[in-house]
C-alpha cells in the first residue's frame, strides 16, 4: 500500500461530522471474508418484559434497525425479574416476529444498583439467606462471591430455562469476584480463608503474606495461587452450570479489563459466547479521547481470547439516556476494529431513548457493510498493543492506550516482540523492569510515574504532546508503513492481507483541519 495514496481530507469531506465518522480506505480487489453469503455482523438488543409492554415501538423500531436477537432479564441476584413461564410467552410473541430470543442471568449480585430500577422492583442486592463477601480489609458487601447456596439456586433457574426451551443464556458481568474493575478480587472472609489454607497447604505465615501482596500489588508466588484459586472456584460454577442445563449455550460477560486478578480464567472461555469487557457506559466518560482508547484497548485485549464469531460487544448506557446516539454509534466502530461480530445493545433494565435508532439503523447497516471487508483479517503496525501478566495479576486497569489515536497503525501482541514500539502499562513496565516479563524490544514507551530505569524504556507522558512527539520521531523508520500525518487525534487501522485501512474520526473538531496521508 502506498502511504501517500488515500486523501484524508476527501474522505472527511464525505464523512458524517461526529465521533461515530468511520471509513474504509483502500482497493478492494480481493474477495470479503464471508461464509456462504451470511451476514458477519449481527446485532441484538438486551431488555426485559416490562419495557417491551411499556414502550409498544421499541421491538419495530429495533427490528427496521437490523436487531435480529433479544436477550431478556430473567434470573436476577437470586429472584426471578419475570418467571420462566412468563419470558416463554413473551418469546413466542417476539419469535413470530422473526426475532431469536435468549436469556440474561445475573448470577450472583452486582455491588451497585447497575440496573438503573428501584426497589419498588426488584431489590439490587442478593437475597438475605446468600452470604456477603468480604474484602481484604474486612469489609462485608453483597455480590460477586461465590457461597453456598449460590450456585445450587442458578443450577434450578437454568433447568427451569431450559425447560422453558431457551436455548442460549449469557451471564452478567457480575460473574466475577471483583467488584470494580482493577481490583484483587476473592472473598477474604473465615471460610474463604479456611478453605485455600486447606487446598495448598498453607499456614497462616502464607495467609499474612498474601494480605501483604494485595495491599502492595505484588505479584507473589501467594497472590498467583489466591487468583488461580479464585479462577478455579469460577469456572468450576460456570461448568456446573453448562452441565445442568446441556441443551443451553452459556457465555460470559467479561468485565472491563476483566482478567485472572477477578476469577476470571480468559482462556477457558475461548470456545463460549464472551462478551468483551468496556466501561465508558455515558457521554462524560465516552467523550474524552482517552475513554475511547480505553475502551478500544479492553476490546482489542479481550480479542486475544474471544473467538470473534462468539464475540459480543458490551455497548451500554447507564443510566439509559445518558449516552447519545452518536456515542452510541460510535462503540460501533470499536466492534469493528476488533472483529466482534455481535454487538449488544444494553441500558439495564430501562431502555435508552427510542429515538437514538434513527440514527443508530443507519450506523449499524453502514458498519456491518465494512465488517463484511475487514472479518478475519487482523490490524497491522509498529506500535503494539500489550496487556501481560502483571497487568492481569495486580494492575489497577489504566492502560496506556493513547497511542491508540496516534494515527500510527498498531496491532495486538500477546509477548513483547523484538520489533516495534511496545507500550506498557505501569505494572508491566515495572514486571520487565524486575525480570518477571521478557522483553526483546528495545523500544518500550511507559509513563513517568511507572518509575522504572533502563535503557530500552523511554519514559514520557500518556498525553498527545508527548505521543506525537514519539511519532514524529519515529517516522522516518517506518519505511513502506501508512500513516496519518500531522497532529490530530485518530485511530488507523491497517489491514494489510484486505489492502485496505480504516479511519476513525475520534476527535472532529481538531481533524477538520487533517493533513493528507
Amino acid at each position: 500500500m502506498n502511504p501517500t495514496r488515500f486523501s484524508r481530507r476527501s474522505f472527511l469531506s464525505r464523512a458524517v461530522k461526529s465521533s461515530a465518522a468511520v471509513g474504509l480506505l483502500g482497493a478492494f480487489d480481493c474477495h470479503p471474508r464471508q461464509s456462504n453469503g451470511a451476514a458477519v455482523r449481527h446485532f441484538h438488543l438486551s431488555t426485559s418484559i416490562p419495557p417491551i409492554n411499556n414502550f409498544p415501538d421499541l421491538i419495530p423500531l429495533a427490528r427496521q434497525a437490523g436487531v435480529t436477537d433479544v436477550w431478556l432479564g430473567s434470573f436476577l441476584y437470586g429472584r426471578w425479574f419475570s418467571t420462566p413461564k412468563e419470558l416463554r410467552a413473551a418469546a413466542d410473541r417476539l419469535e413470530k416476529q422473526g426475532l431469536a430470543v435468549h436469556i440474561i442471568n445475573v448470577p450472583l449480585g452486582h455491588p451497585g444498583n447497575a440496573l438503573g430500577v428501584g426497589e419498588e422492583a426488584i431489590s439490587s442486592t442478593p437475597p438475605r439467606h446468600w452470604q456477603n463477601a468480604c474484602t481484604v480489609d474486612g469489609k462485608l458487601y453483597s455480590g460477586t462471591s461465590i457461597h453456598p447456596p449460590a450456585v445450587k439456586e442458578n443450577v434450578r433457574a437454568m433447568q427451569a430455562l431450559q425447560a422453558q426451551r431457551f436455548d442460549a443464556v449469557f451471564l452478567d458481568d457480575d460473574f466475577r469476584v471483583a467488584r470494580y474493575p482493577g481490583i484483587i478480587g476473592g472473598c477474604f472472609c473465615d471460610d474463604c480463608r479456611d478453605d485455600f489454607l486447606k487446598t495448598h497447604g498453607y499456614k497462616k505465615v502464607e495467609w499474612e503474606a498474601l494480605i501483604d501482596s494485595v495491599h502492595k500489588r505484588h505479584p507473589s508466588a501467594v497472590l498467583r495461587a489466591w487468583v488461580d484459586y479464585w479462577c478455579d472456584k469460577l469456572w468450576g460454577m460456570f461448568t456446573t452450570l453448562q452441565s445442568a442445563a446441556p441443551k443451553i449455550t452459556l457465555g460470559n460477560m467479561i468485565m472491563y479489563l476483566g482478567a485472572e486478578k477477578a476469577g476470571i480464567p480468559l482462556d477457558k472461555f475461548r470456545d463460549v459466547p464472551f462478551r468483551v469487557g468496556e466501561l465508558m457506559f455515558n457521554d462524560k466518560s465516552f467523550d474524552r479521547l482517552k475513554g475511547k482508547t480505553d475502551e478500544l484497548f479492553s476490546a482489542l485485549f479481550h480479542r486475544r481470547f474471544a473467538k470473534a464469531e462468539l464475540a459480543y460487544s458490551e455497548t451500554t448506557a447507564f443510566p439509559a439516556d445518558q449516552l447519545s446516539a452518536k456515542n452510541m454509534a460510535a462503540k460501533l466502530t470499536i466492534s469493528l476494529i476488533a472483529d466482534v461480530r455481535n454487538s449488544m445493545f444494553m441500558s439495564g433494565l430501562k431502555p435508552f431513548p427510542l429515538s437514538h435508532w434513527d440514527l443508530l439503523g443507519p450506523a449499524m447497516r453502514k458498519s456491518a457493510r465494512l465488517h463484511e471487508k475487514l472479518a478475519g483479517h487482523k490490524p497491522s503496525g509498529p506500535f503494539k498493543h500489550f496487556w501481560g501478566w502483571d497487568s492481569r495479576l495486580v494492575g489497577r486497569d489504566q492502560p496506556f492506550s493513547l497511542f491508540l489515536a496516534s494515527g500510527i497503525p498498531f496491532e495486538v501482541v500477546e509477548d513483547i516482540p523484538a520489533d516495534g514500539w511496545v507500550f506498557l502499562s505501569d505494572k508491566d513496565a515495572r514486571g520487565v523492569a524486575e525480570g518477571r516479563i521478557a522483553a526483546k524490544s528495545q523500544n518500550l514507551p511507559v509513563r513517568r510515574k511507572a518509575s522504572v530505569s533502563g535503557k530500552y524504556f523511554l519514559p514520557m507522558e500518556e498525553n498527545l504532546k508527548d505521543v506525537f512527539a514519539l511519532k514524529n520521531r519515529i517516522i522516518p523508520e517506518l519505511k513502506d508503513t501508512p500513516y496519518v500525518r500531522g497532529e490530530n487525534p485518530a485511530v488507523f487501522a491497517w489491514y494489510p492481507t484486505a489492502r485496505a485501512a480504516l479511519l476513525w474520526n475520534v476527535d472532529e473538531e481538531k481533524l477538520k483541519q487533517a493533513d493528507n496521508f
